[in-house]
């Protein structure tokens, strides 16, 4: 199968948090991440078109945390009660993007 994506998609290390900033809630984890998206695992239910704003905590970040707004492009609901959903970024600082892709970066095998 060919890729047809544009940015590469790397897969940070287990334990990342997805909090959504304007109910300062948790909803998931990232699965993987780009340079314009992510996935997201969720127990929540995500519907497709809904906009958020969240911060991003990556275990190679440290302390810090990166700041976006993304709109769910699709998303799958399984029976186990988990929800995969596919993020595109929307919003993000130029500080917050060179985060990302200092992340991207360092995740990148050769």
């Amino acid at each position: 199968m060919v890729e047809k994506r544009a940015h590469m998609r790397v897969h940070p290390a287990t334990g990342s948090q997805v909090l959504n900033v304007m109910t300062d809630h948790t909803i998931g984890r990232v699965v993987d991440i780009s340079e314009n998206g992510f996935l997201l695992s969720s127990r929540e239910t995500i519907k497709p078109g809904i906009i958020l704003q969240l911060s991003i905590s990556l275990k190679e970040l440290a302390t810090k945390t990166i700041a976006l707004g993304a709109e769910c492009i699709w998303s799958d609901h399984q029976d186990s009660g988990l929800t995969f959903a596919g993020f595109q970024i929307i919003d993000i600082s130029d500080a917050d993007q060179q985060l990302l892709a200092s992340v991207i970066d360092a995740l990148t095998i050769d």
